[in-house]
């Protein structure tokens, strides 16, 4: 009985191999082009030939690869090759048929009549429902697109992938009839690369086809779009946001959230559960110690995931919302922008949460797969509860499956509205108008700039905009301060009489500092900076003011000094150390003193106080002062003392009251020498200039008058 088995066998592979040679043998490129051109025009019929030759392989495919030294594997290739066959040319016939029948769309005619038939004002559920088939449409579009340029590319790598082919098939036909020990081989791998020859073929005419519906489907798709837009247009402009609509999409999201919420309960109460079911680890069998971890672990991820849920279903209120303030034109480019950029980090979020659930899906068929193999067999399990929550583990996981799925489906549906809020928000910041995009702009960077917190006290913030407005005021106030000083100025010196310089400027400087000091408190209260702010900085401001201005409060203390003492007055003539002025000006840290030749001296006020001073008029500014005058012994005293009289009460700085007065002082050896005294009003010259124009006055009266101002004169007499 087995040698008949085996010789059938053996007969049946030698007929079968021969075919397949004597066929792979007669064929040329010719042959085989013309012959897989027909294959093309009856896919179905060659795919049916194709499945019978396929199993007459598979029966022998092991005594093909001992009878003729040919490895299982190469077999196999071929087979996967005719497998590919077949799949392609069943595919080309369902396209085949699919050509002239009529295409069902996501939206069809009957849609498109009951869309363009609705009269307006139009509810806000009725755009949402347009527009959500619009964004089906654009999608499919976009997608047939997609597909058009995939075809293109796959058929110009055909056309390089059937040429390659050729050339191997030459090669190896050639290399068949020039063998003849490995031509058996060659016959083999022949037949090989003739099925990759025809699957080439097939998918050639495959993308052909499907570039041809693509073609189609794109252009209904197109005509459908444009159909479709005036129809939105004229829906956008007639809306009518009703609180009907938002109250049942409201309901709609509510229902969501408390069939979520119920999960959770859910979700929390079996953890509780499984919390203390874990507690208890003495009485666990080695499946509780396995299920309930790993049952603790899957609830802790569906809990995370429902609860991102729940927060998403709350954005998708504020999505619909949202496009009633972006429709009715409430909201301005910036806020626009604004919008976008939220909605896209929401829709991003539904995208990472879709991405966990695929996740915790794979998660959950990895643990199916794990109970299956560790803890399938009845045997594996000791007692019937562990057979009991066994198989209740495998109903929540696929529970847990179908829950799953719900969410995609979720998710699904937040990604379109929130897909749908960011195509109108393009379409909106594309539609905006000249002066939108400048306040925009303005706003963006200007604004934004002023916005922008440069340091805040306790939770209020500082932002450059209040920072920049209360250095306005400050200015402001600095301003209004001068102006005050300088009308307190001009008021004073038009009563100059009632009122000493020194006064005048005292007061000045008050209201200055009392001006400064309100418009630096001013700036601190709209800045919300209480006083109390800058005692934490006390001790380092202490330090640092004690260190590096040192100086500059020394002189400014002492500048106040100097001011309320009034040792020193605008006007008086002093002598401080040795320098010699009429004081012109006290400052906060400098006195300024006009010396000779009307030049100014600035002392600091430290110094002022350091060195010794000598206020000539202190109490009043008259100051007595004299001369002295000689003349020679011969001259005559009574005219010289007439002409030193006659000169000092012609000089108008000479003061007549109180009276001058002129004195025989002293004889000296060559010379008789008179001092006169006289009063001068130190408020308006200098002592010296006085004294040096009485004494030119006297020098050109004594030689107008030849009397003699004898220098010192020595007799030398030399004894014989």
């Amino acid at each position: 009985m087995n040698l008949r088995k085996n010789g059938l066998y053996l007969f049946l592979t030698a007929l079968i191999f021969s075919f397949f040679m004597g066929r792979a043998n007669a064929a040329t490129l010719a042959d085989i082009r013309e012959e897989l051109a027909r294959y093309q025009t009856e896919p179905a019929a060659r795919a049916a030939q194709i499945v019978r030759d396929l199993r007459r392989v598979r029966d022998i495919e092991e005594g093909l690869a001992r009878q003729y030294d040919i490895p299982v594997s190469e077999v196999l290739r071929y087979e996967y090759e005719l497998n590919g066959i077949i799949n392609t040319y069943y595919s080309i016939h369902f396209l085949q048929k699919r050509v002239g029948t009529d295409n069902n769309f996501i939206l069809d005619d009957a849609r498109l009549n009951e869309l363009a038939a609705a009269k307006p004002p139009y509810p806000f559920t009725f755009y949402l429902n347009v527009i959500e088939d619009i964004d089906n449409c654009r999608q499919s579009f976009l997608s047939w697109q997609e597909n058009l340029a995939r075809y293109r590319e796959n058929l110009r790598s055909l056309s390089e992938r059937k040429g390659e082919i050729e050339k191997e098939y030459r090669l190896c036909r050639e290399k068949s009839s020039l063998s003849t020990e490995n031509r058996l081989k060659y016959n083999f791998a022949l037949l090989i690369i003739k099925a990759k020859l025809e699957h080439c073929y097939a998918d050639y005419t495959f993308y052909e086809s499907s570039m041809k519906i693509a073609m189609q489907e794109s252009s209904e798709l197109k005509e459908k779009l444009d159909t479709l837009e005036p129809i939105i247009k004229n829906v956008r402009e007639n809306l009518d946001f009703s609180q009907e609509d938002f109250s049942l999409l409201d309901s709609k999201v509510d229902a969501k959230v408390r069939l979520l919420d119920s999960t959770l309960v859910m979700l929390n109460d079996k953890f509780d559960r499984l919390s203390e079911a874990r507690r208890r680890v003495e009485f666990q069998t080695d499946f509780a110690k396995y299920w309930i971890p790993t049952e603790q672990k899957l609830v802790e991820d569906e809990t995370l995931l429902v609860l991102d849920l729940v927060e998403i279903w709350s954005a998708t209120r504020l999505t619909w919302r949202s496009m009633d303030d972006l429709l009715s034109g409430k909201l301005t480019l910036k806020e626009r922008r604004d919008l976008q950029g939220r909605t896209n980090a929401l829709f991003e979020q539904c995208r990472v949460n879709l991405k966990f659930v695929n996740e915790d899906l794979q998660d959950l068929r990895r643990v199916a797969q794990e109970v299956t193999r560790r803890f399938g067999e009845d045997g594996w399990l000791k007692t019937k509860e562990e057979i009991s929550m066994r198989n209740e583990f495998r109903a929540n996981i696929d529970a847990r499956m179908n829950r799953y799925l719900s969410y995609i489906m979720m998710l699904g549906e937040m990604s379109g509205q929130f897909e749908i809020l960011l195509a109108e928000t393009e379409r909106m910041i594309g539609e905006a108008n000249t002066d939108d995009k400048i306040e925009s702009i303005w706003r963006d960077n200007v604004g934004g700039l002023l916005d922008m917190e440069v340091w805040s006290i306790d939770d209020y913030p500082i932002t450059a905009k209040k920072l920049s407005l209360a250095l306005i005021i400050f200015l402001f106030g600095l301003l209004v301060t001068h102006y005050a000083v300088a009308l307190t100025r001009r008021h004073f010196e038009r009563r100059s009489e009632h009122i000493s310089r020194h006064s005048s400027l005292l007061i000045q400087n008050i209201v200055f500092y009392f001006g400064l000091i309100v418009s630096f408190l001013i700036t601190l209260w709209m800045l919300h900076i209480p006083l109390t702010a800058f005692a934490f900085m006390g001790g380092a401001a202490a330090i640092a003011i004690g260190l590096g201005t040192q100086k500059i409060m020394g002189d400014t203390l002492s500048g106040i000094l100097l001011l309320f003492q009034r040792k020193l007055r605008i006007g008086d003539e002093v002598v401080i150390g040795d320098t010699h002025g009429i004081v012109a000006e006290i400052t906060l840290q400098n006195t300024v003193l006009v010396c000779q030749q009307s030049r100014h001296l600035i002392i600091p006020n430290s110094k002022v106080l350091e060195s010794p001073v000598l206020n000539l008029t202190l109490n009043n500014s008259l100051s007595r002062t004299e001369i002295s005058v000689s003349i020679a012994y011969d001259s005559n005293v009574s005219q010289a003392m007439g002409i030193i009289r006659e000169v000092l009460s012609e000089n108008p700085n000479v003061l007549k009251t109180p009276p001058f007065r002129i004195i025989l002082s002293e004889f000296e050896e060559s010379a008789i020498k008179f001092t006169a005294f006289f009063f001068i009003d130190l408020s308006n010259v200098f002592e010296s200039n006085v004294q040096s124009a009485v004494r030119m006055s006297i020098l050109e009266a004594f030689r107008e008058h030849n009397i003699e101002i004898p220098f010192p004169q020595t007799e030398v007499k030399i004894k014989e």
